[in-house]
C-alpha cells in the first residue's frame, strides 16, 4: 500500500482454518518512525518504506508500505514592497515571504517584465534606465508583484550623459 504522511488505512487479517484454537493476530511494523500499526490500522509517519506483519501462531503475511511525503501547497507569496522607486544605476534588495511556512517547496523564482528598465536576480534589483517595470516572485502557483518606477540619475541631467556636464 502507499499513503501519505498522516494518512491511515486498515489492513484485515484472515486466519485459517476458520475453526483455529488461536485466531489472535500480532501485529508489527519494521520501522514504526516510518508506519506504524495497532490493530490493523496502519498510519503513515514520515517518508520512507515499512513492512507490516500479521502473524498467527506460526504463520504470518506481510505488507509493505511506502509512505510519500505530505505535499504542502505554498498559499501565499508577499513582498517587503510593492512599489519602489530607483535611481539608475541604483540596487535595493525586496523580500519575498512564502507560506505557509511547512510549504514543501518554497523556492522563489523571481522575474521582470523588462529587464532594460530593471533587472532583478534573487530579489535583487538594479535599476538600469528610465522608465517602469514589474518585478515578480513567484513560488509553487503563487506570486507577488513590485512595481518599480527608474528615475535619471540627476547627476547626468536626465538624459544620456557623457559624464562631462558642466556645472554653473
Amino acid at each position: 500500500m502507499t499513503l501519505t504522511e498522516g494518512e491511515s488505512e486498515v489492513l484485515n487479517a484472515t486466519v485459517k482454518p476458520d475453526n483455529a484454537t488461536d485466531k489472535t493476530v500480532a501485529w508489527s511494523s519494521s520501522d514504526a518512525s516510518v508506519a506504524k500499526v495497532e490493530n490493523g490500522k496502519v498510519t503513515a509517519v514520515k517518508a520512507g518504506t515499512a513492512t507490516i506483519t500479521a502473524k498467527a501462531g506460526d504463520k504470518s503475511a506481510t505488507c509493505t508500505v511506502t509512505v510519500n511525503k505530505k505535499v504542502v501547497a505554498v498559499t501565499s507569496v508577499t513582498l517587503n514592497k510593492t512599489e519602489l522607486t530607483l535611481t539608475e544605476g541604483e540596487s535595493e534588495t525586496l523580500t519575498a515571504t512564502v507560506k505557509p511556512d511547512d510549504a514543501t517547496d518554497k523556492t522563489v523564482t523571481w522575474s521582470t517584465s523588462d529587464a532594460s528598465v530593471a533587472k532583478v536576480e534573487n530579489g535583487k534589483v538594479t535599476a538600469i534606465k528610465e522608465g517602469k517595470a514589474s518585478i515578480t516572485a513567484k513560488a509553487g502557483e503563487k506570486s507577488a508583484t513590485c512595481v518599480i518606477t527608474v528615475i535619471p540619475d540627476s547627476m547626468s541631467g536626465g538624459h544620456e550623459g557623457t559624464g562631462k556636464e558642466q556645472w554653473d
